[in-house]
Formats: C-alpha cells, sequence, structure tokens
C-alpha cells in the first residue's frame, strides 16, 4: 500500500472529508487529494503534517516495521498513547528486566 493509499484509508476510516483532514493537519483540501491519488510525492514537513492531523505517528502512514510482531506494534501504540509519566514508568521497566535476563 502506497503512502497516499494509506492516508486515504485512514481519513475513511475516521469518517473525515479531505477538508476536515486539511483543517486538521493545515494543508489545503487539492493538496492532500493530489498525495492521496499519487500524484505527488509528499515533503517530510508534508508526511509529518498529515500524521499530526491524523493523529498517528508519522512511521505509521510510511507502513509496518518489518520483524515486528503484532503484539509489539499494539504494546507501541498503546505506549504512544499513554501520558509521558507512564512511558517513563515503561522504559524503565523494560530496562530492569532485560537486565536482569542477561
Amino acid at each position: 500500500m502506497s503512502f497516499g493509499d494509506e492516508v486515504r484509508r485512514r481519513r475513511e476510516a475516521l469518517g473525515w472529508t479531505l477538508e476536515q483532514l486539511a483543517e486538521r493537519s493545515k494543508l489545503s483540501p487539492n493538496y492532500i487529494g493530489t498525495v492521496e491519488n499519487g500524484r505527488r510525492d509528499p515533503s517530510l514537513s508534508t508526511v509529518l503534517a498529515l500524521a499530526k492531523g491524523l493523529r498517528v505517528a508519522a512511521g505509521e502512514l510510511l507502513g509496518p516495521v518489518k520483524d515486528l510482531s503484532p503484539a509489539a506494534y499494539e504494546v507501541g501504540r498503546a505506549y504512544d498513547a499513554s501520558p509521558e509519566d507512564v512511558q517513563d514508568l515503561v522504559v524503565r521497566l523494560l530496562h530492569v528486566t532485560s537486565r536482569r535476563r542477561r
């Protein structure tokens, strides 16, 4: 699936129009349409703006990480959705438990 296809899939899954995504991402609807249709390669700033507008990490729009299990992917999504203090605790816990396994 291409970047534009993924943007469209996520936008439609949210039930949003091009105009609604444009407002949230601070881009024009016409520009987003050309990205979705594959007629334009987005710049990094566009990728970041669309990700912010869709409320996802930019990497999620670029495709899955190879060799990442579905469980690891879901844990990552939960981590990203957690408050910063919870994220800090998770990282510390993982560091402690990974040291014990060595």
